[in-house]
């Protein structure tokens, strides 16, 4: 592993199977229009999450035993860029304030080791502040592809939020 200095950061390069492989940070930053109670609520509907990005999912399969606790899996199945199968996993929460999440197994998306946290904030009653990273390795190839389809699926999770809740959609 090699890490490079630039501009921006440090990247971190590696080879696997004779692939350059990067380790890579999607980030998005932003106000939502939405009560902090909300936002978790429905970030926290981990078996939900089709509710949140409903042209992107085909469907989201659970195990009988789901408990939306820590270690439970959602089975994402998606339907647009990406075709199959995204296992993810509820790693962690701090109650209205912190989850972290990750991609279990192989998925259909053309990324590797990805991990996902949340940091809500309330700036005041009525807006939310939404810190969501994600971090993850993928071809050099697919460098800037990865980083934006992360960063247009967060801003579109935090985009629908505000819709569903000004339709009066509260759960």
């Amino acid at each position: 592993m090699t890490d490079i200095l630039l501009y921006f950061g440090v990247v971190t390069i590696d080879l696997y199977h004779g692939k350059l492989m990067l380790y890579l940070q999607s980030h998005v930053n932003r106000i939502v229009k939405v009560p902090r109670s909300y936002f978790w609520m429905r970030l926290r509907a981990f078996d939900q999450i089709k509710t949140l990005l409903p042209k992107t999912i085909k469907e989201v399969k659970i195990t009988n035993n789901f408990s939306n606790s820590p270690g439970d899996c959602r089975y994402v199945y998606l339907e647009k860029v990406y075709q199959g199968e995204v296992i993810e996993r509820l790693d962690g929460f701090i109650e209205e304030k912190f989850m972290t999440y990750s991609v279990i197994d192989k998925s259909c998306l053309p990324i590797e080791n990805y991990v996902s946290t949340v940091n809500i904030k309330m700036k005041n009653q009525d807006f939310t502040e939404v810190d969501w990273y994600g971090h993850f390795k993928a071809e050099k190839k697919n460098e800037k592809e990865t980083v934006d389809m992360f960063k247009f699926n967060y801003n579109l999770i935090c985009d629908n939020m505000e819709k569903q809740f000004n339709q009066g959609n509260l759960a």
